[in-house]
């Protein structure tokens, strides 16, 4: 991504041009590697519902990222704060200093509202994320041996 942040708004803007004949009284189903804050998608999302789209669903490849990277520039943020997992946990808690191990778990209510609360600010029809599990499933290697830390914090055993 380019540096200055007006490059990348205009950038991120090219990404996504809505073409309202297409879209227009429709639902759309819409797939990304990640949110990180979630900026991005919420202009898209109102760029779509602008041009007369009637539904968007979002479907995440990852887990919802609740710990900042400490390895890579993948969810590197100035803050976790800036995560949108974290702005909806705030939202629901009250504070900055929720257990976070309950909101990596998918079966877990305050994981769910946690989802519900990114859905919402994002305005999303809805919103899923792929889990840990299956992720790790479809790579076809141990837990033990891949970095989950961006999602669960988990330690690891390392390759990255």
């Amino acid at each position: 991504m380019p540096q200055s942040q007006v490059t990348r708004e205009l950038v991120a803007k090219m990404k996504l041009i809505p073409n309202p004949a297409i879209i227009k009284g429709k639902r759309g189903v819409f797939l990304d590697d990640s949110i990180v804050r979630g900026t991005q998608l919420k202009d898209n999302t109102r760029d779509l519902f602008n041009e007369g789209i009637k539904e968007v669903h979002m479907r995440i490849a990852c887990p919802p990222l609740t710990y900042p990277c400490e390895f890579l520039n993948f969810s590197r943020s100035r803050q976790a704060l800036e995560l949108a997992t974290r702005k909806a946990i705030k939202k629901l808690t009250g504070n900055d200093d929720a257990d976070m191990y309950k909101f990596s778990d998918p079966s877990t209510s305050v994981y769910k509202s946690m989802v519900e609360g990114i859905r919402t600010e994002l305005d999303l029809t809805s919103l899923q994320f792929q889990t840990i599990p299956d992720l790790v499933k479809a790579i076809g290697l141990p837990k033990e041996d891949l970095c989950t830390h961006c999602w669960d914090g988990s330690s690891y055993s390392g390759y990255c």
